[in-house]
């Protein structure tokens, strides 16, 4: 027997990506409540990658100072309390508060459709129902998302009134001291929401969770959203065996997409069997000597390159962070903001120096400090190395249009620095990298036994330098988790800058 519980806007989201993993999703516990299911890490959208700022939930309720917030119910129990608490909340009396809005609502509807919805605030005519994005657009999935908590709220018996998105407004400057109010912009969804037929899209779901499994179709939406958790087993079921075996470091791809049409039209089915003289660009020659060989390919002229490099060298990465609200007064969403700097020094004579710098939680905007410490780890002199350098430049010249006095000895740095991207680019290549020239593919080639990735302090999996820093900041976090989180930063960093040594230890040709 399959039961039928309640359809939730995550249900949606699959069954309008693709009718099999609403499916499976709902088959594989099908006893137990949709609010008792967590949802995969696969199935998360791509605001889940965005770091919305220690102070996100401040600027929420900045713009609705007398929200009363309703916590995300967990179990089929707490439910029921927050949807009591929800038809509480929305006693008239409260409701002509000025200021008054919910911040979480919950409803369940009699035809077996429950959401928790960002917000319902007072309007003139009814109530207003905004979702709330952490993010300068919103996505059609935003909208069906809308749609489906206003045909929830209009079945309860709510007036709605307006529908919206809350998106971040990048023209927002902050003042400081927790000033938020307009930090938010509206975006109408009222005219498109007739486009979504609610009602006959809840049927549909429940007559495809009680029919038979429905067919694999892969396709884009199979890495959409984070990805599936069950396209491995439609690849399983719809490709030829011969392409579920494919070596991805030999496929025509790393030559590029359009070359690699050619070459399947030729008949190729990896690059193993192409001759790489026939190959026009010397960059795409060197990587098929490389597949074809099984080793790197290192041309000789790198080593002269490596080798007129003048000392000190500073071995140099940056980790910058854009929160979505801000939290240093003066600075905009999303403002490319640098935290951290990682130097190694290599002297002439072969000693090292390690330098380093990392925002805190009390020492307000950290660029100034960020620019005066660096500039006293590269001096005056030397080459400044860097992997795809237009970055740290960017982020030097930003730091000189901001601070007047550093200005000239900031814009010195520029011409100092050297681009280890475009030299591993124009000599190097190997197989591991699978046409990819990403930090992290050079440094799964040159230094495989350094993981580049965070491990999430409380063991949650892997996590990144911007979202530990931005826990970092978090008020009311303990000392010693604070402390662990920063000595993870600091080992990123050394990590980053172990990369930049061992790659120019190889195109100088001095590695094993």
């Amino acid at each position: 027997m399959v039961l039928n519980p309640l359809l939730n806007h995550d249900d949606l989201r699959r069954w309008r990506a693709c009718s099999r993993r609403f499916w499976l999703y709902r088959r594989r516990d099908p006893a137990a409540d949709s609010t008792d299911r967590k949802a995969p890490a696969a199935d998360a959208s791509a605001e889940a990658a965005v770091v919305h700022g220690p102070d996100a939930d401040a600027a929420l309720r900045a713009s609705f100072p007398l929200a009363d917030t309703i916590a995300r119910p967990k179990t089929q129990a707490e439910w029921v309390q927050a949807m009591h608490h929800t038809l509480t909340c929305l006693d008239v009396e409260h409701m002509l508060v000025e200021g008054w809005a919910i911040l979480g609502a919950c409803l369940t509807s009699e035809d077996r459709a429950q959401v928790r919805i960002d917000v319902l605030t007072r309007g003139t005519r009814g109530l207003c129902l905004y979702k709330v994005r952490y993010a300068t657009v919103g996505e059609d999935s935003d909208v069906d998302d809308v749609a489906l908590w206003t045909h929830v709220a209009a079945r309860c018996g709510l007036r709605i009134q307006s529908v919206g998105l809350l998106l971040v407004n990048t023209d927002f400057i902050y003042p400081g001291h927790g000033c938020y109010a307009g930090v938010f912009r509206e975006v109408d969804l009222a005219p498109v929401l007739g486009s979504r037929p609610v009602a006959a899209w809840l049927t549909a779901m429940r007559d495809c969770a009680r029919g038979s499994e429905p067919p694999a179709t892969p396709g884009e939406h199979c890495t959409q959203g984070g990805g599936c958790e069950f396209a491995h087993s439609c690849q399983a079921r719809t490709l030829p065996k011969r392409a579920l075996l494919a070596d991805p470091q030999a496929s025509l791809e790393v030559v590029g997409r359009e070359l690699a049409a050619e070459l399947r039209v030729a008949g190729h089915v990896d690059l193993r069997s192409a001759a790489p003289a026939s190959f026009e660009n010397a960059r795409h020659r060197r990587a098929v000597r490389a597949i074809q060989q099984g080793a790197p390919v290192l041309e000789p002229e790198a080593a002269a390159l490596i080798q007129a490099l003048p000392y000190p060298r500073h071995y140099l990465r940056f980790d910058t962070i854009g929160f979505a609200v801000p939290i240093w007064s003066g600075t905009r969403p999303y403002q490319v903001m640098p935290f951290q700097w990682t130097c190694d020094v290599q002297a002439a004579d072969g000693q090292w120096q390690h330098h380093h710098f990392l925002a805190d939680a009390q020492g307000g905007d950290p660029r100034r400090t960020f620019a005066s410490t660096l500039l006293l780890a590269l001096g005056s002199s030397g080459a400044v190395l860097a992997y795809n350098a237009g970055f740290e430049g960017n982020r030097i010249r930003e730091l000189a249009r901001q601070f007047d006095d550093l200005a000239p000895v900031l814009e010195a740095v520029l011409p100092r620095i050297v681009d280890l991207f475009q030299l591993a680019r124009a000599h190097y290549y190997h197989p591991v990298m699978a046409g990819s020239w990403s930090f992290k593919s050079i440094s799964r080639a040159v230094a495989p036994d350094l993981a580049l990735g965070m491990e999430d302090p409380d063991g949650a999996g892997e996590s990144s330098a911007q979202a530990a820093f931005s826990r970092s900041l978090q008020r009311g976090l303990d000392e010693a988790t604070r402390q662990q989180l920063r000595a993870a930063l600091h080992a990123h960093g050394q990590r980053e800058t172990e990369v930049l040594c061992r790659l120019v230890m190889v195109l100088e040709g001095c590695s094993d």
